[in-house]
Parts: C-alpha cells; structure tokens; sequence
C-alpha cells in the first residue's frame, strides 16, 4: 500500500470515529443518533481498501486507526461511549476485513456481494455490540434496543447507497495508484 494512501487512511478512520463518537451522544429520535450518519463511512473506506490492497495492509491501517482514535474520542465523548465505541471498532473493522477478503478469494467476481455482505453483516455486529456496551445500565433496554433497530436500518440503507461509490472507488479505478509506497 502506497504510504500516501495509508497515512491518509488512518487519518480519515481517526476523524470519523472520532466525530462518530462524538455524534452519536446526540440522538435524532428514539431510533437514531447522528453517529449513524457518520460511521457506515468507516466500513466503505475498509472495504474500498480490501478492493484494491492485501488484507495485512488494510489490518494495518484499521489497527493504527484504532490506536490514534484512543486520544481523540476519549477526549469528545465520555468515557464510556469512547471505551465502548473502540473496543467494538477493533472488533467490527477486523471482521469486515476477513468477510471481505473471504468473499473476494471465493466470488471474485462477486464484487457488490462482497462490498455488501461484509459491510451488513459487521455492521449488525458493530451496532449491537456498541449499542449494548456503551448505554447497558444508563438507559432502559426498550431505549437501547430502539436505537440498535434505527441505527441498523440507517446502516443498511447507507451501505445500499454507497455501492455505487464502492464501485467507482475500488472497481473502476483499481489501477489507480501512488508512487511512494510503505516501506
């Protein structure tokens, strides 16, 4: 993976979670908060890179990602939605990335299936998981379990309407690249 394009990644995923966490503090309805809006991003953008970069490379990526977000988001949200919301991040964008490159290896030319199914599948995971993890014990689970079904949907949508976005990014300009390369 070209250096340009990993140090950007990690500092797209490092903004996006941090505002992520920061939004979805701020609900919408009983169905949703504005993280949803922000977050599917995360999962387009390691998909877009499972697309055109071997699977270490985007683990990577998602790892640093990981740890430069820790500062940031615990510094904008409150320590709960920040531990909960990184450790299901470290989770979910791993899983993505192993049902993405699972797909790819198997149905190669299968490229919304593996865009979409990956992006779905880790983003139930995600949504459940964090959902659970950061407003267990401070909100009443019909509340939670509002916001899991909401936040989801918003998801699935969001994920059906940046396929196309997958398809031009990754598929259409594959050979697209940089000259500096990770060393």
């Amino acid at each position: 993976m070209p250096r340009t394009v990993f140090v950007f990644s990690v500092f797209l995923f490092v903004v996006l979670i941090a505002v992520s966490n920061y939004t979805v503090q701020f609900p919408i309805n009983q169905w949703l908060t504005y993280g949803a809006i922000v977050y599917p991003v995360t999962f387009l953008m390691t998909d877009i890179l499972s697309e055109k970069y071997p699977k270490e490379d985007v683990l990577r990526v998602v790892k640093y990602g990981i740890v430069f977000a820790i500062i940031p988001t615990l510094m904008i949200s409150n320590l709960r939605i920040a531990l909960a919301s990184i450790g299901t991040f470290a989770v979910v964008q791993l899983l993505d990335v192993y049902i993405f490159h699972a797909l790819k290896e198997r149905l190669e030319k299968l490229w919304w299936l593996r865009n979409n199914a990956s992006t779905m599948t880790s983003q139930f995971f995600d949504t459940v998981l964090f959902f659970t993890l950061a407003f267990s014990f401070v909100m009443p689970f019909d509340k939670i379990l509002h916001l899991i079904v909401g936040d989801y949907a918003v998801k699935l949508v969001i994920a059906l309407l940046d396929t196309p976005i997958f398809y031009l990014l990754a598929i259409k300009l594959k050979d697209f690249s940089f000259k500096k390369s990770i060393a």
